[in-house]
């Protein structure tokens, strides 16, 4: 009968190794808190300069105008006589400058005269240029009110034109027509003009 001494069995029991070694907790990293650190204290540190806020002024709008009212037609009373007995005349003028200088002044003045006398609707024909100039010339452009001036009361209306063409750098004289205008004039059509300034000087 073999028995084993307790001295044998101390000798076969499993001696620990050091693999076997418990694990130790590894001490908190303090990567994180740094950088939470420096996180927290990056926007306190580079805070923006204080700049005054300057205010942007509003911009002036210009909106698009004629250079003399409808009613203003006492300032130029030749003009004004012309258009009262013989509205074609002025007509002619105007259309003949709006379509640089397609046909002359006396077509268009006769092309007027001629819808005026057989249907009585001559101030459609001219309703239509001003329509048409006031595209060209960037006006307010409102084809009703147009026609209703027109119907309503063309020789204002077609003294408007003229003295609008007048500031706009054209000679309107008779005779003159498209051709006998200046280079500058039929370079530019007169699309620039020099700004209205309201009231004048004063001491």
């Amino acid at each position: 009968m073999n028995s084993s001494s307790p001295k044998d069995n101390k000798d076969k029991a499993p001696q620990p190794t050091n693999d076997a070694q418990p694990a130790t907790a590894a001490p908190p990293s303090t990567a994180s808190e740094s950088d939470s650190g420096k996180a927290e204290k990056g926007p306190s540190s580079q805070q923006p300069s204080e700049q005054p806020v300057v205010p942007v002024p509003p911009q002036l709008v210009m909106y698009p105008t004629w250079s003399t009212g409808l009613f203003e037609c006492c300032d130029d009373i030749p003009t004004l006589l012309i258009t009262c007995f013989a509205p074609c005349v002025t007509f002619g003028q105007v259309a003949e400058m709006v379509d640089r200088g397609q046909n002359s002044c006396g077509l268009y003045a006769m092309l007027h005269a001629g819808i005026l006398y057989l249907t009585g609707c001559g101030c459609l024909l001219s309703a239509y240029y001003r329509i048409k100039m006031t595209q060209l010339y960037n006006l307010p452009n409102d084809p009703l009110i147009n026609i209703l001036v027109h119907l309503i009361c063309e020789p204002c209306a077609l003294c408007q034109e003229y003295r609008e063409l007048q500031a706009r750098g054209f000679n309107m004289k008779l005779g003159v027509g498209w051709r006998n205008q200046s280079l500058e004039i039929q370079q530019t059509g007169g699309l620039m003009v020099a700004p209205k300034v309201p009231g004048g000087m004063t001491r």
